[in-house]
């Protein structure tokens, strides 16, 4: 495949390096520090664009790729409050949108890890349950994309939790339905991910931690090859589905 990377920071580095490894060609970089914009994709002819942004871009950019019928690996995260329009606009469009809230499919084994855990505490009221994240200190979103697909996961399968809180509590205790989120941003951490199960007898903890990015750069580049094929919107489980 010929493949248009869009990306910002270190991602695009290790998104270029993998699509070589799988023997595409990089078309084109799209990096402010490259002197290039997305209006040259126009230009050019390539097969999928993989879009490692900002949030700050992201909306504006997919705006972009549906007008102009691309096919495009959204990993930028932040922008979901915006998902039905960007839904309806690649259900629309002549081409393709695979976005996801992660690119390690090690993460998604985790959350079936998760879907699994939570259904059985749901029988077990005598625990409680929180999450905690670390992240490197230039990620963009807090809490991230990861997380918040965590959190609805667990209020899908455990009933006694009905909201999740993010912020934090300083002024009152946390309420016994609500579902805390924190997070912390520190140096250079790919990525942790922990899930905690507590009763007054023992601690549960399921956790994920990332050593590297380049997982999410290896995968969103197979992703760009499934994606070549079809067309239409598609979320990151329609992926997996395929795969495990």
């Amino acid at each position: 495949m010929k493949i248009a990377i869009v990306g910002y920071g270190r991602m695009w580095k290790f998104v270029e390096e993998y699509s070589k490894k799988r023997w595409h060609e990089v078309a084109i970089i799209i990096n402010p520090s490259l002197w290039t914009k997305k209006e040259d994709l126009l230009n050019l002819s390539f097969d999928v664009i993989i879009d490692f942004s900002i949030p700050q871009v992201a909306l504006e950019n997919m705006r972009f790729y549906a007008k102009n019928n691309f096919k495009v690996i959204m990993w930028t995260t932040g922008w979901y409050e915006d998902l039905d329009e960007i839904k309806n606009l690649f259900t629309r469009s002549n081409w393709a949108l695979l976005w996801a809230w992660n690119f390690s499919i090690w993460v998604h084994l985790f959350w079936k890890m998760i879907e699994n855990a939570s259904k059985i505490i749901n029988k077990f009221e005598d625990y409680d349950v929180f999450w905690h994240e670390f992240h490197h200190n230039k990620k963009a979103d807090s809490p991230s994309g990861t997380a918040t697909k965590t959190a609805n996961i667990l209020l899908e399968n455990i009933d006694r939790k009905t909201s999740i809180i993010t912020e934090e509590l300083s002024h009152r205790a946390i309420k016994p339905e609500e579902l805390h989120f924190s997070s912390t941003r520190w140096w250079y951490i790919p990525g942790i991910h922990q899930v905690y199960f507590d009763s007054i007898f023992d601690t549960i903890k399921i956790e994920h931690s990332a050593r590297t990015r380049e997982w999410f750069a290896l995968w969103s580049v197979v992703c760009a090859e499934w994606l070549n094929k079809k067309t239409w919107y598609f979320e990151i489980d329609d992926f997996i589905k395929e795969i495990i």
